[in-house]
């Protein structure tokens, strides 16, 4: 996978330094956060289940989707033009989330 995905002219995810490019301003994420995003910029145009990003996310530790949400909030709070009308990462109603990207 390419060091940077880019999502539009202004967003571009940077693997390298874990956060998100906002035209020239970069936005670095908390681990978890970033961890969630990675995972679902590695699977891109996929929804991903809510259970799957928790064992991302928190690794051996038991949570529950509350906890996720407030990692998928921070993270549209940098990728969204208007976090609470998302177009680029999507919830999937007691499923999960799907990051969408540009077709290749």
């Amino acid at each position: 996978m390419a060091e940077i995905l880019v999502l539009s002219t202004q967003i571009r995810i940077d693997f390298g330094l874990h956060g998100v490019w906002r035209g020239r301003r970069f936005c670095p994420l908390p681990a978890r956060s970033w961890d969630i995003l990675a995972y679902l910029a590695h699977h891109p145009n996929t929804v991903v289940a809510e259970e799957q990003l928790l064992a991302v996310g928190w690794p051996g530790e038991l949570r529950v989707p509350d906890d996720l949400v407030r990692h998928i909030h921070r993270i549209r709070q940098v990728l969204e033009a208007h976090p609470r009308h998302p177009r680029r990462l999507v919830t999937y109603r007691a499923v999960g989330y799907c990051l969408r990207t540009p077709s290749a």
